[in-house]
């Protein structure tokens, strides 16, 4: 019997769960092994109290490989798990607007005479002044509802998509948003074409400081054997708000059904998932990616319903210093089904009781979710 208890594999570690230096996080291991047995995390002796065994141990890497063995008179037992210091960590959040490609039609073909002349990235730019928050727009190539494609749109704003690259970054999502759920059995040919038709498209008209890798695809499926697509294009960081969320489609209607993984949730299990209802974050050391929970979405909650939910996890973070804010852009627009009067509205309650909460705007594709301390 060995097992480490205190901590999964996995988990991600800053100031608050440990003594925190310049050059090291000093944390408590704790676990349970046969009260016979001679215990050591990192090859120093435990502590030892019955079953219990225990001992302080610092990270000083980003990523650590620790290990607790067990010598008693039926062998030797190991277990070894890795976890991921957040060097310095602050609050902080990014906003994320999936489903982009309607603002690109309507200035390709009203062509003003500034981007910020348009309402959408006129609006969005107000918000960014008004409480810094940084924008990723994650970007259809074809727009289903008029039949515009990203091609046609022109490279006369490059200039300007350049000025604003600091706070506003565009990504890939998929090829169009129909069908639903494009990569859930895709093939990952078909994933790394529609990603670099995006990409090319964005860098062609926005500069390649506009582009940004992405942290998400449409409808947040896609089976763990295409990660490498994504990883090998430089995303780092999975989000998704379904996680412990498996559903089908039945004669047209959702249903939820009791599965082992989550098909919302890039098809992880539901101990991986658990874990991030609680600490909203994980890193996946098979697949070398941070994993992002979403709780609530610009589009579907009501601005009282964003703030208390933003409170109430801020209230019982659990050490996560991480938080993120989803919408759609197709709810910006008066000609869609849709339409939300108050889309606007909504973003800058989240914008505003983050900034109220002391939480700084980031893009979760640069460093630990935001966090760069590591690259300086």
């Amino acid at each position: 019997m060995l097992e480490i208890t205190s901590h999964r594999n996995g988990e991600v570690l800053n100031h608050q769960q440990g003594q925190e230096s310049a050059d090291g996080l000093t944390i408590r291991l704790e676990g349970i092994a046969d009260p016979q047995s001679l215990v050591t995390v990192n090859g120093s002796p435990a502590e030892r109290r019955d079953r219990l065994f225990s001992a302080s141990i610092r990270l000083t890497e980003k990523i650590s490989r620790v290990t607790v063995a067990a010598h008693n008179k039926f062998g030797d037992f190991q277990q070894s798990i890795t976890l991921v210091w957040d060097k310095k960590s602050c609050k902080r959040y990014a906003a994320r607007i999936d489903d982009n490609i309607f603002f690109l039609r309507e200035i390709a073909r009203e062509r003003p005479k500034s981007l910020l002349e348009h309402f959408y990235l006129k609006n969005l730019h107000r918000l960014h002044q008004d409480y810094g928050t940084k924008f990723i727009l994650k970007c259809f190539y074809r727009d289903d509802h008029h039949g515009f494609e990203m091609k046609e749109f022109p490279d006369c704003y490059r200039g300007e998509f350049r000025e604003h690259s600091d706070w506003l970054k565009l990504s890939f999502h998929a090829y169009s948003e129909f069908p639903d759920r494009p990569y859930q059995h895709a093939t990952a040919a078909r994933l790394a074409s529609d990603f670099d038709l995006v990409k090319d498209q964005i860098i062609r008209f926005a500069g390649e400081e506009s582009f940004i890798a992405p942290t998400n695809v449409h409808w947040a499926m896609l089976p763990p054997e295409l990660f490498s697509v994504l990883r090998e294009r430089g995303s780092r960081v999975l989000t998704s708000g379904g996680f412990l969320s498996n559903r089908i489609i039945v004669e047209g209607e959702i249903v939820e059904v009791g599965s082992a993984s989550c098909d919302i949730g890039f098809f992880y299990e539901q101990d991986v998932a658990r874990h991030m209802q609680a600490k909203r974050c994980f890193y996946d050391p098979d697949h070398d990616l941070f994993l992002s929970r979403t709780f609530f979405c610009c589009n579907i909650d009501t601005p009282a319903e964003i703030e208390r939910k933003i409170r109430a996890e801020d209230a019982r973070r659990e050490g996560t210093d991480m938080m993120e804010a989803v919408t759609h852009e197709q709810y910006a627009f008066r000609d869609y089904a849709g339409f939300l009067p108050d889309y606007f509205q909504r973003i800058e309650v989240a914008c505003k009781t983050l900034s109220e909460l002391d939480y700084q705007p980031v893009f979760f594709s640069q460093g630990i979710f935001g966090n760069t301390a590591w690259g300086k």
